[in-house]
C-alpha cells in the first residue's frame, strides 16, 4: 500500500548540513528528485521510492544517488 506523505504532512524544503550532509531526525523527510516520493529520514518501517533511490526500515535510510534528494520538514496539516 502506497501512502501519499503530502495528504498528512506540510513539507518545506530545509538546507543539507554545513559539511553537505543530508540532516537527519523524526521531522525530517526527503523528497526524491526523480520520481517526487517522500520517505522519512527515520523510517521505522520499511519504505522506498518509486524508483528505488530512497530505501528505508529499523530506523535508517538508504540512498543510492544523495545529490537526487532534498531534504524536507514535515509538520502535520
Amino acid at each position: 500500500m502506497k501512502l501519499d506523505m503530502r495528504k498528512i504532512y506540510r513539507f518545506e524544503p530545509i538546507d543539507r548540513l554545513p559539511d553537505g550532509s543530508l540532516p537527519k531526525g523524526g521531522d525530517v523527510y526527503y523528497e526524491c528528485t526523480g520520481c517526487k516520493d517522500i520517505v522519512s529520514s527515520v523510517s521505522h518501517i520499511k519504505a522506498a521510492c518509486g524508483c528505488g533511490n530512497l530505501s528505508g526500515g529499523g530506523g535508517t535510510v538508504a540512498i543510492q544517488s544523495p545529490e537526487q534528494v532534498t531534504p524536507m520538514r514535515g509538520k502535520l496539516k
